[in-house]
């Protein structure tokens, strides 16, 4: 019995799935893991497509994608855990699970774009060929497209939800558009199967009208369903966007300034950047302070492995809170400055809200928040707008000298010497202290100390770059940073962090927004890719201060007091290069990248990408080439070894019936030759020369059966083929394509040749166990 393998359905789902899974690349650093889930979705397809064509029974189709499936998960991803390569054993059921959960961290440890970790590979793999799975099933094997659209959906908000920004539209367009035409072939077939006979109309074949119509009719509702969906997207108010976990989508910008839809990752990682490169504005704000500090937005006070977990030591947010006086304990001598900064469009999610140091009150228009003694803030809510008076501190070199003549009895925070302000990192604290003890002069007084490290920092032998050298696996992120002398914000604030530290001062690392730019001079503008850390170190008499070790082209201005102004060369450079990144907040990821590649040796670009392209191509066309070839090959070999000319004959009609049966025209069962011939001329309008031929092979087919034994048949495969590219030409080009890459005659070969197999192993299986 032949069945229907539904290819152009398959192909859909497959094709469905792999445009819905495109958006995914944005949520990661790399797609090394777009080839292995597009092998999985071909795989899902092929095998659907060939347990179709074997069987009807839903149940055993399910049960054989989803062991091929597996198999292929279990191959490709971890092989290296299974027993003669497709057994898994007790280490590939750790080995997953170990997977998924670092998958799990991964996603909550980082922001989009994160790093596709080998466990990310493997999850996004599964993931993916489930939903290929899913869609194939609904679609193709349970011919119920609509169905489909739910495992769909599900996969595109992924990545509508999480990449921190919003998709572009053509996204949503083209995988609607895939779906669409699932549901458009399904009821084409639908409708073919409720009217098999339409007689003719006036202009061509009514049961091709009655389609084309049909067809229409559903293109018209999808047009309309699109254009009323976009239409209620852009004039009902948004609602919040979710998140996978806590972090994954969090840095890569907002949906607009005002979205609120934008949060730095809880977990700074010294591994990896924090900026991201996305250009969304995330904060509008104007200020009265002509060289703006940095937003704050949390503190890092601990690190361990290469992180440090952002806090907050803000109290519960409530309504009418009012901070306690940041000035308490700072002496009246230091200069200062009163200053105030409206926030017009805020795009920071809750609970963190950026705000500068020494923040001695704000409006948030009554929404509940709250400042910890580190000033950061917590609110409830997103405020969209607020505003905010702080105080600017200008201290200078006799100030710290004063505070350190007074002895320290100026204690501006009690909780400076907590000792989460004082531990060094396990993983460096060998090469930390030597390089602390090695900068300056043991006798050097703190504020001197402080500002040995930032000038060694700063020192041209260190390189800003979001291209890091390649990190040997277990080798600590700080001791990598002193080796190579490459990296970006967080790993220059911890490293000057932790050097102060060992030097006896409390220090930590502030997280937050660089002040952003003014492109008129008035209201300045922060986006995503402005996230920075910075270093602030505490002075007893003066308070915690901000260091600036980041080279100019990433960093804030460089505060007076960090500069050591008895060398003139080492201030003369210093102040250069102050000036020089005094307004500068937001370098393009694009310009830091051009100049990396700008300095680094020509690379080989190795083979043309027009040359892959080619052998991709060449290799798709020879797998669809398959199985037409071997169906041209089966009917020659057909033909030639025919006994008599009668048999030849039969197998001639046995190639009329199967081709026009590839095609759609079945004529009906129990009917004989001559009926045959009938209900085809009749079912295609065969004009009278074709008419003629198709008579000429029913003649010759009853000769064949009912005539003398022995006598000479004439060849009718000419007039086989006449007739079989007159009813191709009458169908559907989709009906033509799969007739073509998918002929029964095909189907059939390699399925006697599967069988002869299974029977020569059995028969070699039963001589090698001495059975018979």
């Amino acid at each position: 019995m032949r069945y229907e393998p539904r290819v152009v359905a398959g192909l859909l789902a497959a094709v469905a799935t792999f445009v819905v899974m495109l958006p995914i690349r944005r949520l990661f650093e790399d797609a090394t893991w777009v080839v292995p889930a597009v092998v999985g979705i071909g795989v899902v397809a092929i095998s659907g497509m060939v347990l179709r064509a074997l069987t009807a029974r839903a149940g055993l189709i399910i049960l054989g994608q989803s062991l091929v499936s597996a198999l292929y998960v279990l191959v490709t991803q971890l092989g290296e855990t299974t027993r003669l390569v497709v057994l898994p054993t007790a280490a590939t059921v750790t080995a997953l699970a170990d997977h998924v959960e670092d998958a799990r961290e991964t996603i909550t440890k980082y922001a989009a774009p994160a790093p596709a970790t080998p466990s990310i590979v493997v999850a996004l793999v599964i993931i993916i060929v489930v939903v290929a799975l899913a869609v194939d099933l609904s679609s193709a094997t349970a011919a119920t497209p609509a169905i489909a659209g739910l495992p769909l959906l599900s996969l595109f908000l992924v990545s509508a939800a999480n990449s921190g920004g919003s998709l572009h539209g053509l996204w949503f367009v083209a995988a609607a558009t895939a779906w669409l035409a699932m549901v458009a072939h399904q009821s084409d077939l639908d409708l073919r199967a409720w009217a098999t006979s339409i007689p003719l109309m006036a202009q061509g074949d009514g049961d091709d009208v009655a389609a084309r119509s049909h067809r229409w009719q559903a293109a018209r509702v999808g047009a309309l369903a699109l254009v009323v969906a976009v239409a209620v997207a852009t004039f009902v108010p948004h609602l919040p966007t979710r998140y996978v976990l806590d972090g994954l989508g969090r840095s890569g910008g907002s949906s607009g300034a005002g979205g609120a839809g934008m949060r730095l990752s809880t977990e700074l990682d010294l591994r990896r950047s924090l900026e991201s490169p996305s250009q969304v504005p995330v904060l509008r704000y104007t200020t009265d302070d002509p060289t703006p500090q940095p937003l704050r937005v949390a503190i890092v006070e601990d690190f361990e492995g290469g992180f440090g977990r952002m806090r907050s030591r803000a109290v519960e947010p409530r309504e009418g809170f009012t901070p306690t006086d940041p000035l308490l304990g700072v002496p009246e001598s230091i200069g200062r400055d009163q200053r105030t900064i409206v926030v017009e469009d805020n795009g920071i999610a809750a609970p963190q809200l950026p705000l500068p140091w020494l923040t001695r009150s704000a409006d948030l228009g009554g929404i509940a928040w709250a400042m910890g003694a580190d000033g950061t803030a917590r609110v409830q809510r997103t405020p969209g707008t607020y505003s905010a008076s702080f105080i600017e501190l200008d201290p200078q070199d006799e100030d710290f000298v004063d505070a350190l003549e007074a002895g320290g009895d100026e204690v501006v925070d009690e909780t400076a010497y907590r000792d989460s302000y004082l531990t060094l990192d396990s993983g460096s604290v060998v090469e930390i202290t030597e390089l602390a003890e090695s900068l300056g002069s043991p006798d050097d007084t703190p504020i001197e100390a402080a500002q040995a490290i930032q000038e060694y920092l700063r020192d041209p032998q260190f390189d800003y770059s979001l291209d890091l050298p390649t990190r040997p696996e277990g080798r600590d992120p700080i001791v990598h940073f002193l080796e190579t002398k490459v990296g970006y914000c967080q790993q220059f604030a911890a490293t000057m962090t932790l050097l102060a530290r060992a030097r006896g001062i409390p220090a930590r690392v502030a997280v937050g927004f660089l002040p952003g730019s003014s492109p008129d001079g008035r209201q300045r503008v922060v986006r995503a890719s402005d996230a920075h850390a910075w270093p602030e170190l505490y002075f007893e008499g003066v308070g915690w201060v901000r260091f600036e070790p980041t080279p100019g082209q990433r960093a804030a201005s460089v505060p007076g007091y960090t500069i050591d102004t008895s060398d003139s060369t080492s201030t003369e450079t210093t102040t250069s290069t102050t000036e020089s990144s005094s307004t500068t907040s937001t370098t393009s990821e694009a310009s830091d990248d051009t100049s990396v590649d700008a300095g680094g040796a020509p690379t080989d670009e190795g083979t043309p990408r027009w040359v892959w392209w080619l052998l991709g191509l060449l290799g798709v066309l020879a797998v669809l080439s398959i199985l037409p070839i071997t169906a041209l090959l089966a009917r020659r070999r057909e033909r030639r070894t025919a006994r008599d000319d009668a048999e030849r004959v039969e197998r001639e009609w046995r190639e009329l019936v199967t081709q026009l049966d590839d095609l759609g025209i079945r004529a009906p069962v129990g009917s004989t030759p001559r009926q045959a011939g009938r209900w085809i001329a009749h079912r295609m309008h065969l004009e009278p020369p074709m008419q003629e031929q198709l008579d000429h092979v029913v003649a010759t087919l009853e000769r064949a059966r009912y005539g003398a034994p022995g006598q000479d048949l004439p060849d009718i495969s000419r007039e086989v083929g006449a007739v079989v590219d007159r009813v191709r030409s009458s169908r559907q080009r989709s009906a033509q394509v799969r007739s073509l890459l998918w002929p029964q005659d095909g189907v059939d070969a390699w399925r006697r040749l599967g069988r002869r197999v299974a029977e020569g192993a059995s028969g070699i299986g039963r001589r090698l166990t001495g059975r018979r």
